[in-house]
């Protein structure tokens, strides 16, 4: 029979009983890690990318990294850059006569111009502003308002003068761009020495443009004849030199008798060169042919009683210079009347006019030609010739 000690067994089972119980927490808390693991990466395969719970949480966007990639820059290459011109800007045509103010260095030449009132602009102001007339006898100044015509304004046709209509009939004229007595009277069947008698004109050369002039007419019948004694002469040169025959193109009346005044002659060419020289131009040499001009036109006006620079048989400066065998490339022409002037009153009266005052100061002519001549008979007493030229 065995002797077994039973404090040992007990012992044993004691011990097996301790170490069992300290296995158990152990296994049920591994157990626990293993559920918690296992559960975490099941969440995390749920919700990677492409599963079913993908949507559910929120995931950081990965920030994008710029990468530099070189490319190829061709060389750049001139191209021509089209630059668009903007279309004008249209005006609107004004329907109704417009004011505006004069400034410095206007004319009415001018204004008419920059408004675009044709031919008869200056007129056609002179129509809207009867003031500058009888107000301020044709002056404008700077400051003074006007009223400009619409572009397009046209002004009445003048209407033939009756030929029934009495002799000495007045009718009102307004002096248009050009005019001189002599054609206004011609147009009005009149007589020069009647238009200024009736108007108290007393320089026919200084007719202002606007100037209202009441005119007598049917004075004359209406076609002009010349007196049967008219036989063409040849004028002769200053200082005596006959022309030869057939060179000038105007025909003077034979019972024209003229004085000549070579004083007055020499005295205005002192005159004009004096004027030059004071503005710094050269002064101006006298020359035959173009005295020879000067005298057969100042001879044509006196002999008909006109004023003009257009001649009897429509002779021009230009025509005449060439019959006197001058070749010009410029020319240039002034001419004075009056019963009681002399040289200082032409040349006073050229130079207070911008028009005349240009033409005694131009600066291209180098030659000249002067003549005078003087008749009791005459309408308009004495007539001033100059005729300046460039070769």
């Amino acid at each position: 029979m065995l002797n077994r000690n039973p404090s040992n067994s007990s012992n044993v089972i004691n011990s097996y009983r301790k170490r069992r119980q300290q296995k158990g927490p152990f296994l049920v808390y591994g157990a626990i890690a293993l559920v918690i693991i296992g559960g975490i990466m099941l969440i995390i395969w749920l919700t990677g990318p492409g599963q079913p719970f993908s949507g559910l949480f929120p995931t950081e966007t990965p920030t994008p990294t710029n990468t530099s990639t070189s490319t190829n820059t061709s060389a750049p290459t001139e191209t021509p850059t089209t630059t668009l011109t903007p279309a004008p800007t249209v005006s609107p045509t004004p329907s109704e006569p417009f004011p505006y103010t004069i400034q410095e260095n206007d004319s009415l030449d001018a204004i008419a111009q920059r408004f675009n009132l044709g031919e008869d602009g200056i007129l056609l102001i002179l129509d809207q502003n009867p003031e500058i007339v009888n107000v301020n006898n044709g002056v404008i100044f700077v400051g003074q308002t006007i009223l400009i015509p619409i572009p397009g304004t046209t002004r009445p046709s003048s209407t033939p003068i009756p030929s029934n209509l009495g002799r000495g009939t007045l009718i009102e004229y307004r002096v248009l761009p050009g005019d001189t007595l002599a054609g206004i009277a011609a147009s009005f069947n009149s007589i020069e020495q009647n238009i200024i008698d009736e108007n108290n004109i007393e320089n026919a050369n200084a007719l202002q443009v606007g100037q209202v002039l009441q005119i007598p007419v049917n004075l004359v019948t209406a076609t002009a004849t010349l007196p049967s004694t008219s036989t063409p002469v040849s004028p002769t040169v200053a200082g005596g030199q006959p022309t030869a025959a057939g060179t000038s193109s105007v025909s003077e009346p034979a019972a024209c008798d003229f004085e000549e005044n070579a004083g007055f002659v020499t005295q205005l060419q002192t005159l004009i060169n004096n004027e030059r020289t004071s503005n710094n131009l050269s002064a101006l040499t006298l020359n035959a042919q173009l005295s020879a001009a000067a005298k057969a036109h100042a001879t044509d006006m006196l002999c008909y009683n006109y004023l003009s620079h257009t001649g009897f048989d429509s002779s021009t400066p230009e025509t005449r210079v060439t019959a006197q065998g001058f070749t010009a490339s410029l020319v240039v022409e002034d001419i004075y009347a009056s019963k009681t002037g002399n040289s200082q009153s032409a040349i006073d009266w050229w130079m207070s006019d911008p028009a005349h005052r240009a033409d005694i100061l131009n600066a291209n002519t180098t030659v000249f030609g002067i003549a005078y001549v003087t008749s009791a008979d005459s309408m308009l007493g004495g007539y001033f010739v100059v005729v300046s030229a460039k070769p």
